[in-house]
């Protein structure tokens, strides 16, 4: 390429080579000047739609004109080939100042303020980099800095595991929501900043590991070591901004460039100061010559300015006294945790009395058979019973002046709203509605209440108005396209704001805040986690909400303008529907693990001894635990061996594949995916891979992944869900279910992927392939009982005519386990294919049982069943704080 000619440059010498293509230095004919000529690999613009995203990105990146910036004049094309053509910077990368050690530090703090003065005119054009680092960042002789490559850094996308060593000094720099795959702004360029400010003083890499993935966890999981263990002379204000732009979380972050500038700046005029004000020590006994100063001679106050001075010291020291009271160092009271109601079943939706001094809640009675409100005074073991309808009513709201109890109450079809005098009395039925309503909230003069009804059935769930005199409503939020609706809807103390629940079609919740007056709804969460509850703090500046984003469910706090939530420590198993009152320093919420909610959130896996069978008396069987937890584990499958069990657990806060031994030994999790609708896991014949289904994108689609971990691999990428994958016997072949709900259809795909064959046209709910290889048995969504279809098609017959949940069964060589509902229990029964009779083999005691599994050996049977006590109280906090 040297000394050839493109278009009007002639290639003088290169000058590196790299991901993005080679650059040359090269003569500008027309101009007469010298520039950088970077020549693109062809993969970047491999088709159109790519050629005009590059050509789009390289316009955008043109149009900044700053001194800390590579220019770039021009794009040209020369056989087939994209190139850009850039300022010729003459000096080095900032990496190879550094490979010789740290900086000093008034070097570290004028470069960072240059690549933050470039980065901050980037962002002001909306163009993010996305690839900061040391290596593109070049320094002149002048100790100018120039940040290069704006415009390629979209096109380097890619956070996949596969990457070559070329590719780690790219990846130490990326933020971890980059990392994740997760939506990034102009802050993961902060991050990367900070990334080499830290490389800058320490002379190393804050983040480290020996392969992609360690680094990657580094990234996400690990705090750099303080950079005090390299150096002593970095202030507190810097070391300040340098934990701040390497938040994980980017909301931790500074929101902009322009404000980090602003402490950069301030911590560059400080170290001025400090520089100019040296005083050199002297040692004793050594002469030095002294500046002449003429002495200023103080004259004393007149006597007539003594009463005014000391006047003014009183007025003074007065405000001073007011001003810091606030700040006083007095002990504040601790939180103090009270149990305020004790009942026998479940208690719920609590709502405080505007003075604080009640509670209205709903609550099943001793019997457990109808749920009414109740009013309770604190203090008091009395609970009053105002509503007495044989239909069930719960959530109830105080309204702000104290006269009414709003609530909602389900009378056949009917959903409607009434309200009520805490004494009592006389009802008044303000709303009705077809579908179920969720949780209200008055208005702060108590005219309106926001509402959440569906507008139509298979409509998204918004949040209205209500006048409670007229009737007439006003529309308050509209889910876009991709959302079930808004739920739990709580207007803020001050009357601006309203806080929802939104559920995504993925069957994800997220908080949003929308302005009551109109405006953007806007989330201030981005955890895709089931919320149960959320209150507005008095001053309406933080919301306190119930959510299993941690794992386990607690409470947290988050600003209503958005940031990163904060666990809120609360006794209790399951707190959740805090409610804050507005007067007074009180919360109560829900503890236990009973509720509507929650009781299917928790389940654990049990087996039972199967071995021993006695025909004349069936007694029930004794429970023995696999795994007991507090979450929900289930979608439990045997391996073929009987040595391992595949099951799926959300103890690391969203469901995930697990494998154990099967004594429910070696517990450990396979799948890290973060994904939604992880589950239904089957083993190979061999016991190397399980095949999963789980929800990447907007729809379910087939997993494999190994039994070693690393990345699953995807089977399918049709537009419908699939799920409740199956192996084939020999392995070959992956059964699955499109659209369970709706068509129910059976395809199979090659094992290592291809084109997909139907296999049973529609009704499918559950499928798997007999031992030989021969034959589908299945569950239908049309009718009940267990069906057969030889796997290359023709005719089905039914062979068990019982009814049988869809997963309650399990497909033996000679026969088929199946869990039958008994008055009271569960009956274990089996059908034997050969002559048709039905063999009773245990009682199985209580209910909700999920998913029947046998071992190979016939010994045991394992089942998920949930955990529920049935129990809720609510517990009051005192000096909420």
């Amino acid at each position: 390429m040297i000394g050839k000619v493109i278009s009007h440059f002639k290639i003088l010498e290169q000058l590196g080579e790299g991901g993005m293509g080679v650059v040359y230095k090269a003569h500008d004919t027309k101009l007469n000047r010298t520039v950088a000529l970077k020549l693109l690999p062809s993969s970047i613009t491999a088709n159109e739609t790519d050629k005009a995203r590059f050509l789009q990105e390289a316009q955008a990146a043109g149009a900044i004109n700053h001194a800390n910036v590579c220019v770039i004049y021009d794009i040209i094309e020369h056989e087939d080939q994209q190139m850009i053509v850039m300022e010729y910077v003459e000096g080095v990368t900032l990496s190879e100042k550094i490979k010789t050690g740290p900086l000093e530090l008034k070097i570290v703090i004028d470069y960072a303020m240059q690549i933050g003065e470039g980065l901050k005119a980037a962002h002001a054009k909306g163009i993010v980099h996305r690839d900061i680092k040391s290596s593109n960042i070049m320094v002149t002789e002048s100790n100018q800095i120039k940040v290069m490559d704006f415009g390629l850094a979209k096109l380097r996308g890619s956070t996949k595991l596969t990457k070559t060593t070329s590719t780690i000094g790219t990846l130490a720099y990326m933020s971890p929501e980059h990392l994740q795959n997760k939506d990034i702004d102009a802050r993961t360029d902060i991050f990367s900043f900070g990334v080499v400010l830290y490389e800058m003083l320490t002379g190393e890499l804050p983040f480290k590991g020996d392969y992609d993935s360690a680094l990657m966890y580094s990234i996400v999981n690990v705090n750099p070591e303080p950079v005090s263990k390299f150096r002593s002379d970095v202030s507190s204000e810097l070391m300040h901004i340098m934990n701040r732009v390497l938040e994980k979380d980017p909301e931790d972050r500074y929101l902009s460039v322009k404000d980090m500038l602003v402490d950069l700046k301030r911590v560059k005029r400080d170290s001025d100061r400090v520089v100019k004000g040296v005083v050199t020590p002297v040692p004793d006994g050594e002469d030095v010559e002294q500046p002449l100063i003429k002495k200023k001679v103080v004259k004393k106050p007149k006597r007539w300015l003594l009463p005014i001075i000391i006047s003014l010291i009183v007025i003074l020291s007065t405000i001073m006294i007011y001003i810091l009271k606030p700040f006083s160092t007095e002990p504040v009271s601790p939180m103090k945790f009270v149990p305020l109601t004790n009942l026998m079943g479940r208690e719920r939706n609590p709502t405080f009395s505007p003075d604080g001094t009640q509670i209205a809640f709903a609550w099943a009675g001793e019997n457990q058979d109808n749920w009414d409100i109740y009013v309770k005074m604190i203090g008091s073991t009395e609970n009053h019973r105002r509503t007495s309808h044989p239909g069930p009513e719960n959530r109830p709201a105080w309204s702000p002046d104290g006269k009414k109890i709003a609530f909602a109450r389900r009378d056949g079809n009917d959903h409607g709203i009434y309200t009520i005098s805490p004494l009592g009395g006389e009802e008044v039925k303000v709303f009705s509605s077809s579908s179920t309503l969720y949780k209200h909230s008055w208005t702060p003069d108590g005219n309106y209440l926001a509402i959440s009804p569906r507008d139509s059935l298979g409509g998204p769930r918004c949040i209205y108005l209500l006048d409670v005199n007229s009737r007439k409503r006003k529309k308050l939020t509209s889910p876009p396209t991709g959302f079930r609706g808004d739920y739990h809807s709580e207007l803020s103390p001050d009357g601006e704001l309203l806080a929802v629940v939104r559920e995504k079609d993925t069957g994800s919740y997220d908080i949003y805040i929308a302005p009551v007056q109109g405006g953007e709804e806007k989330p201030i969460t981005n955890d895709n986690r089931l919320i149960l509850g959320l209150t507005w703090t008095p001053n309406s500046r933080e919301i306190i909400f119930s959510s299993n984003r941690g794992g386990s469910r607690g409470l947290w706090r988050v600003s209503a303008r958005g940031g990163s939530p904060k666990p809120l420590a609360v006794p209790g198993e399951e707190p959740r529907y805090p409610v804050i009152s507005r007067k007074g320093q009180r919360m109560v919420y829900v503890k236990g693990s009973g509720g509507s909610h929650v009781s299917n959130l928790n389940a654990s896996l049990w087996k039972i001894d199967i071995s021993k069978r006695n025909d004349q008396k069936i007694s029930p069987a004794p429970f023995i635990p696999l795994i007991y937890t507090n979450q929900r584990d289930s979608q439990l499958r045997y391996s073929p061996s009987g040595k391992k069990v595949a099951y799926t657990s959300r103890r690391s806060g969203i469901q995930e594949i697990w494998i154990c031994d099967s004594d429910g030994k070696n517990q450990r999790q396979l799948t890290f995916s973060g994904w939604l609708s992880t589950g239904r896991p089957d083993w190979s014949p061999d016991e190397k891979n399980i095949v999963f289904n789980a929800r990447k994108g907007s729809n379910r689609d087939i997993f494999i992944i190994s039994l070693d971990g690393g990345e699953p691999k995807q089977m399918t990428n049709d537009p419908g869900n699939e799920g409740r994958p199956t192996y084939s016997r020999d392995g070959q072949w992956i059964y699955y279910i499109v659209n369970r709900l709706t068509e129910g259809k059976l395809y199979k795909i090659p094992k290592g992927g291809g084109d997909e064959v139907e296999v049973i046209p529609a009704f499918v709910t559950y499928a798997y392939e007999s031992f030989d290889g021969q034959w589908i048995y299945y569950t239908r969504k049309d009718t009940s009982g267990i069906w057969k279809i030889s796997v290359h098609g023709g005719e089905e017959s039914m062979i068990l005519d019982q009814a049988i949940g869809e997963t309650s069964w399990c497909l033996k060589e000679d026969g088929i386990y199946y869990i039958q509902e008994a008055e009271i229990d569960f009956i274990l029964k089996f059908y034997h294919f050969a002559t048709g009779n039905m063999e009773t083999l245990a009682q199985v005691e209580g209910s909700n049982i999920n998913k029947c599994e046998v071992s190979p050996d016939r010994t045991w049977m394992l089942f998920s069943q949930r955990n529920y006590n049935n129990e809720a109280d609510i517990m009051l906090v005192e000096n909420f704080q």
